[in-house]
C-alpha cells in the first residue's frame, strides 16, 4: 500500500453532506405548503406525491440514463444485489416522503375530528421524524454487516464508544427540540393571530330590551378518523428515512467494481428513480385515473411548483448521499485508512443539519395562501430552539469527535506484513 500523501485529506464529502442536509432540511415545509396550496383533499395528496415522483425522474432516472447512453460514463456490471438494494433504498426513501404527505393530513383530520385545534397533532411530525430516523440508522449500522455477495450478514462486532453513542443521542433530541420549538412558536402566532381578528370584528348592536341569545356552538366532526394513523404514518416516515442510507451505500457498493468510478452511483441513482417512479408517478396517477381518488381542482401554479421543488430537494438530497458515500470511501481509502472511516458519519451529520435547515426556513418564511414568497422574522424563539440547536452541535461534535479520535487509533496500528 502506497503512504498517503502529507496533508491530503480531502473533506469534499463533508460539503456534499451538508446540501443533503440543506436538501431534506427543505423538504418538508415545502411539500407541506404545496400539498396545501392543491386543497389538502386525498387527490390533492396524490398530486403531491405525483408531483414529488415526476421530479425524481427527471433528476435521478431521465439524467444518469442520458450519461451512460451517451457513454460519458461506462455502464457498470448488472449485480442483482446492487440492482435489488439500490431499488429498495429507492422504495424507502419513496415511502418515506409519501408517508410525510399523509401524515400531514391524516395529523389534521385527527385533530379536527376531536375537536382540537388543526395542528394540535401535525406539530409533532417532524420531531419525532427526526429524532427517530438516526436512531434508526445507528442501530441498523451496528447490527447489519453485509459483505460482497452476500448481503444478510448480522450481528453486533463489537460495542459503540460512549462518544459516538451520546453524540447521535443529542443529534436526535436537539432536533426534536428544534423541530418541536419551531412548532410551537407557530402555533403561538397562530392564535395571536386569531385573537386580533376576533378583537378588531365589531359586534351586531341589539336592539334594548332583547336579552342576549348565546351562540349554538358549532357541532363537532363525528370521530372517523383515528388519533392514531398519523403515528403510523410517522414511525414509517422515520424507520424508511432511518434506513435509507446504509441501504443504498451497500447497493452502490455492490455495482461498483473500481475505486473512483461513478457508474455504479450513477446506477444506484437510477434505480432510485426508477422506484420512485413507480410509488410516485404509476400509483397516483393509477389511483386517480381509475376513479379511486378524485383528481383536485387546480386554481393555480403554487401547489404543482412546490410540490415539485419538495421533489427536487428530496432528489438532490438522495443523490447527495450516495455521492458523499463514494467521497467519504475515496478520501478515507486516498489517506491509507479504512474505508468506513468517514462514511459512519455521514448520515448523524446530515440528520442534524436537516432539522435546524427546517427550522430557520420556517422562521423565515411564511407562505399565505396564492402568496408563496412571503418572508419575514415575526419574533425571536424561545429557549427550546436555542436549547435544540445547541444540542444539535454538541452532539455533531461529539461524533466528529470520536471519528478523529478512532482515525488515531487506526493510525497508530502497525499495517499487517506484506501490505
Amino acid at each position: 500500500m502506497s503512504e498517503p500523501v502529507s496533508g491530503s485529506k480531502n473533506y469534499t464529502w463533508l460539503g456534499i453532506v451538508a446540501l443533503a442536509g440543506l436538501a431534506w432540511g427543505t423538504y418538508v415545509p415545502v411539500v407541506f405548503y404545496g400539498g396545501k396550496e392543491l386543497g389538502g383533499t386525498e387527490g390533492a395528496r396524490l398530486t403531491s406525491i405525483l408531483c414529488v415522483g415526476l421530479a425524481y425522474f427527471v433528476l435521478a432516472v431521465l439524467i444518469p440514463l442520458g450519461l451512460f447512453l451517451s457513454r460519458k460514463h461506462a455502464w457498470p456490471p448488472f449485480k442483482s444485489t446492487g440492482l435489488s438494494f439500490s431499488g429498495l433504498a429507492g422504495v424507502m426513501g419513496a415511502v418515506g416522503a409519501i408517508c410525510v404527505i399523509f401524515a400531514s393530513k391524516s395529523a389534521v383530520n385527527a385533530a379536527k375530528s376531536a375537536g382540537l385545534q388543526a395542528d394540535s397533532y401535525r406539530m409533532l411530525i417532524a420531531p419525532l421524524i427526526f429524532g427517530l430516523a438516526p436512531v434508526i440508522n445507528t442501530l441498523v449500522s451496528l447490527v447489519w454487516h453485509p459483505k460482497p455477495g452476500n448481503p444478510w450478514h448480522f450481528g453486533l462486532e463489537k460495542l459503540p464508544g460512549a462518544k459516538l453513542v451520546a453524540g447521535i443521542v443529542l443529534v436526535g433530541l436537539g432536533s426534536a427540540l428544534v423541530l418541536y420549538s419551531k412548532e410551537q412558536e407557530e402555533k403561538r402566532e397562530r392564535a395571536e393571530m386569531a385573537a386580533v381578528a376576533r378583537a378588531e370584528s365589531k359586534p351586531e348592536a341589539k336592539p334594548e330590551g332583547k336579552a342576549e341569545v348565546p351562540a349554538m356552538a358549532a357541532p363537532k366532526e363525528s370521530a372517523q378518523y383515528p388519533a392514531w394513523e398519523w403515528l403510523v404514518f410517522t414511525a414509517c416516515a422515520g424507520l424508511a428515512w432511518g434506513t435509507y442510507v446504509p441501504i443504498i451505500f451497500y447497493g452502490g457498493q455492490e455495482l461498483t467494481t473500481k475505486p473512483g468510478e461513478l457508474g455504479g452511483r450513477l446506477m444506484s441513482i437510477l434505480c432510485v428513480g426508477l422506484a420512485y417512479f413507480l410509488l410516485a408517478v404509476l400509483i397516483p396517477v393509477g389511483l386517480m385515473g381509475g376513479g379511486v381518488s378524485q383528481w383536485p381542482e387546480i386554481k393555480g401554479s403554487s401547489g404543482l411548483m412546490f410540490s415539485s421543488l419538495a421533489g427536487v430537494a428530496g432528489a438532490v438530497g438522495a443523490i447527495c448521499v450516495i455521492f458523499a458515500s463514494k467521497a467519504a470511501v475515496d478520501a478515507a481509502k486516498a489517506e491509507g485508512k479504512n474505508p468506513a472511516t468517514y462514511r459512519i458519519f455521514i448520515a448523524p451529520i446530515i440528520f442534524g443539519v436537516a432539522p435546524v435547515i427546517n427550522t430557520l426556513v420556517s422562521l423565515f418564511w411564511h407562505p399565505k395562501p396564492g402568496e408563496p414568497l412571503h418572508f419575514g422574522l415575526h419574533h425571536m424563539p424561545g429557549w427550546m430552539l436555542w436549547a435544540g440547536i445547541f444540542s444539535v452541535g454538541a452532539g455533531a461534535f461529539l461524533v466528529l469527535l470520536a471519528k478523529e479520535q478512532g482515525e488515531a487509533a487506526h493510525a497508530a496500528k502497525p499495517l499487517p506484513a506484506g501490505k
